[in-house]
C-alpha cells in the first residue's frame, strides 16, 4: 500500500516533464504561443534538410512576407527587386518600412534560393529567438506569434523564420536587425 501511494504522489511530476516545453524569455505584451516540441522538432528538421540539402521548396505555401530589413538588403538584387507587385509598406517606430510578398513559386524559389547562397559555406544554428529578437518580430507585425518561430544564425546573419503550426509552411522571413543581438 505504501508504494501505491508513493507512486501517486510522483506520477503527477513524471507527467509534467513528460509534457514540459523548451520556454524561451518572452517580452512582457508579447503573444507567443508554443507549438508541441514534436512539431517544433519537425520544424527545424525540415528547415535543416531545405537550407543545407537540394530544396524541395516543401515551405513554400504561395504566399511568403519578407520582412523590412531582409528587404532592404535583397530590394538591391535584381533577380529579386524583378519580383512583380507584392510590394508591402510596413509602420515600424512611426517609420514606413518596404517589405515584400511573394505570390508565387517562382517569387518563392528566388527568395529562399538566396538564403541559401547567403548559407552557402557558413556553419548556421538553428534555435529559437532571443529576448530581442521577439521584441523587433512583435514589433513589425499586427499579429500574434505561433511558433515554429526559429532563428538561423550564422557569424554574419540571422534569419528569423516563422512557420504555420498547421502544414509547417513558411509565413514570414526576415533577418534580424544587428542590434538585437
Amino acid at each position: 500500500m505504501r508504494y501505491i501511494l508513493l507512486l501517486f504522489l510522483l506520477l503527477p511530476r513524471f507527467k509534467s516533464f513528460s509534457q514540459k516545453v523548451d520556454s524561451i524569455d518572452i517580452p512582457k505584451g508579447v503573444v507567443y504561443n508554443y507549438c508541441s516540441p514534436a512539431i517544433l522538432e519537425k520544424a527545424m528538421v525540415l528547415v535543416a534538410n531545405e537550407v543545407s540539402g537540394t530544396p524541395t521548396y516543401s515551405l513554400d505555401n504561395g504566399v511568403l512576407i519578407v520582412g523590412p530589413v531582409l528587404w532592404s538588403r535583397y530590394s538591391h538584387i535584381p533577380s529579386l527587386a524583378s519580383i512583380s507587385g507584392g510590394n508591402v509598406t510596413i509602420n515600424f517606430n512611426n517609420d514606413k518600412l518596404s517589405g515584400k510578398m511573394t505570390q508565387t513559386k517562382e517569387g518563392f524559389k528566388l527568395i529562399w534560393d538566396q538564403v541559401r547562397s547567403d548559407l552557402l559555406g557558413h556553419d548556421f544554428v538553428l534555435r529559437k529567438a532571443t529576448f530581442k529578437e521577439l521584441q523587433y518580430y512583435w514589433a513589425i507585425i499586427s499579429f500574434d506569434i505561433d511558433e515554429p518561430l526559429l532563428v538561423i544564425e550564422t557569424n554574419q546573419h540571422r534569419f528569423i523564420l516563422n512557420l504555420s503550426p498547421k502544414d509547417l509552411t513558411l509565413l514570414w522571413l526576415d533577418e534580424a536587425p544587428t542590434n538585437t543581438k
